[in-house]
């Protein structure tokens, strides 16, 4: 009843949706969480144990997986969930052109969805759950700034595909990297410091920071400082070796959770509801890691 008593819900509205015996069916599309990419699995985690806390409520959530940078599997996903038809979606808008398709069905059939992680702005989406990525962009950009000389390059590298989200605003130098191939990374790399000499600070936009720490311990590359997204294991590890600077949290869980209570709360009880829920960011260096709840 955790939700519930977060809520404040009045009785008559928990009684009403305790004795509904229609199931009300939501569905989550996010990336598939794999060993190069274990971000997804804490707001997976929330969605799942939301839908757990309402299952008392005949509330169900159906999950659906896409392979990271294939927007043909996105594409086949978002047809499986429409022909499921169900009461909301909540969604990571990775793909942005294809994402805006799915919206239109959406849209035309009535049905609400909910951003996590990432948005659209110009379309009609009931909630979006997740970080400011301008002010987490800022937030990155002040970290290196006080690091790094103002004479000195910063490098900011988005290990996404078709992402569009702003959280490389303010850099200098942008490099695109379309897979987290480590191969293609260091030819990337290799590339672009060995014609720019100055850059002595880099910004990941993603959760993969750990990708660039491995390749700045195999190159020796010391006085270059690193900054990127989310406390997963792997990025803990390089944090705590001192290959990465700072990590910024950006409660991944929470998203996840969130979002279901917020489907729940417009979908059952009819309540108006926050569009945007910006979550706080946190910035963690190796000193204070230890006391960090993911």
């Amino acid at each position: 009843m955790e939700i519930a008593k977060e809520n404040n819900y009045q009785p008559n509205l928990i009684a009403r949706a305790l004795t509904s015996k229609k199931q009300c069916v939501f569905a989550s599309l996010l990336p598939t969480s794999n060993e190069d990419d274990i971000f997804w699995k804490r707001p997976l985690a929330g969605i799942s144990d939301a839908a757990s806390e309402l299952e008392q409520f005949q509330v169900r959530v159906d999950k659906f997986f896409f392979e990271h940078y294939n927007e043909k599997d996105f594409i086949k996903q978002t047809e499986a969930i429409l022909r499921l038809q169900p009461a909301g979606v909540i969604f990571s808008p990775k793909f942005k052109k294809e994402s805006q398709a799915f919206i239109k069905k959406l849209e035309k059939k009535e049905i609400p969805y909910i951003f996590l992680e990432s948005k659209i702005d110009d379309c009609n989406y009931l909630a979006y759950v997740g970080s400011d990525g301008y002010i987490s962009g800022r937030v990155a950009a002040n970290l290196i700034d006080f690091g790094t000389s103002i004479e000195n390059d910063i490098l900011v590298i988005n290990l996404a595909k078709d992402l569009d989200n702003g959280k490389n605003q303010g850099m200098k130098i942008t490099l695109e990297i379309p897979t987290s191939d480590s191969d293609l990374i260091q030819q990337k790399l290799d590339a672009i410091l060995s014609t720019n000499k100055n850059i002595k600070a880099i910004f990941i936009t993603g959760s993969k920071v750990h990708k660039i720490a491995e390749y700045l311990i195999k190159k020796d590359l010391k006085e270059i400082s690193l900054v990127g997204y989310d406390p997963i294991e792997k990025n803990i590890k390089y944090l705590k070796h001192g290959s990465i600077n700072f990590l910024i949290g950006q409660h991944p869980y929470q998203q996840g959770f969130k979002t279901v209570k917020k489907l729940f709360d417009h979908v059952l009880l009819h309540h108006k509801i926050t569009k945007d829920e910006i979550l706080p960011v946190d910035i963690l260096s190796r000193e204070n890691i230890k006391l960090y709840k993911v």
